[in-house]
């Protein structure tokens, strides 16, 4: 799963603002694009390099841009026209923070911004085979193994190309679910510093899951059956 992107970030990319972060680098994720500024966003991106940036809106600022710092560098990697809009397919490429916001513009409706990397692309990382075999037991060893879920990350493990790194990523993405973690994933610079977030969110689903048998068990035994 090794690609190679070229990336040029002395230019701005145009920003997509969501309410919560729902991609991260080294996923995939289907959008649908219906607002009029977007669909000319889009427009233009893909004249371009099929490069832009989803952001998340930041509900506690007062600004009048209120955009929080992290956001994914996205790639379109398929896009079809639909009633009402686009369907597009993306790829995150890497995380980054914003350092320079540009407001809308006449000839443009929505933000641009100019981004630092928070990672850096194509970096010679090492195999952290300790970690990856970690991370096989936490989603395979215990009560998360039974998820359906845990199938396709499995499959993910067996594949040469596919680095612990960017293992970490897909974990992430299947496991994290709550909008404020994932957030604080994307904007996590450090691989030791995601790989922390993951364990502590896997360990609580981990004990979740064991609470819900075990309550069912108990509800069992009372000859209480579940509706």
């Amino acid at each position: 799963m090794t690609t190679s992107v070229r990336v040029n970030f002395s230019r701005p990319f145009a920003l997509f603002p969501l309410p919560e972060t729902v991609l991260l680098p080294h996923t995939v994720q289907m959008l649908h694009v219906s607002e009029p500024r977007y669909r000319a966003m889009v427009d233009r991106v893909l004249d371009s390099t099929g490069q832009f940036a989803l952001a998340t809106w930041d509900r506690a600022s007062s600004s009048s841009i209120a955009i929080r710092d992290a956001v994914c560098l996205v790639q379109v990697m398929h896009h079809e026209k639909v009633d009402g809009g686009y369907e597009i397919m993306l790829h995150g490429i890497c995380r980054a923070r914003i350092v320079d916001l540009e407001s809308e513009q006449p000839d443009r409706a929505w933000c641009e911004a100019r981004l630092q990397p928070l990672e850096q692309l194509g970096e010679d990382l090492p195999p952290m085979q300790g970690l990856r075999d970690e991370l096989y037991g936490l989603i395979t060893g215990g009560n998360i193994g039974s998820l359906n879920r845990v199938e396709t990350i499995v499959d993910w493990f067996q594949r040469k190309d596919v680095s612990t790194h960017t293992l970490l990523e897909l974990i992430g993405f299947t496991f994290i679910q709550d909008s404020e973690c994932r957030y604080r994933l994307l904007a996590e610079p450090t691989i030791d510093g995601r790989t922390r977030i993951i364990r502590s969110e896997l360990s609580q689903l981990e004990r979740m899951i064991g609470l819900a048998r075990r309550q069912q068990r108990d509800d069992l035994d009372r000859g209480i059956m579940p509706n």
